[in-house]
């Protein structure tokens, strides 16, 4: 008998992105586009602090 999950990360996954597109609702392909790295330039998560370092990894490999 399985027991009963108390968390569904399929459920979380589909509500994020549901909530990702109704955000971007409208905007132009650069709007959106500008509007990720905004987001991701000020955060504070782990997957943002990862993009961080690696655009500064790409601008002094760039130099």
């Amino acid at each position: 008998m399985k027991n009963q999950k108390s968390f569904d990360c399929v459920e979380m996954k589909n509500r994020i992105q549901e909530d990702l597109l109704t955000e971007c609702e409208g905007l132009t392909p650069e709007e959106e586009r500008q509007k990720r790295i905004q987001k991701l330039s000020s955060s504070d998560s782990p997957a943002a602090k990862i993009w961080q370092s690696a655009c500064k990894r790409s601008v002094v490999l760039s130099k």
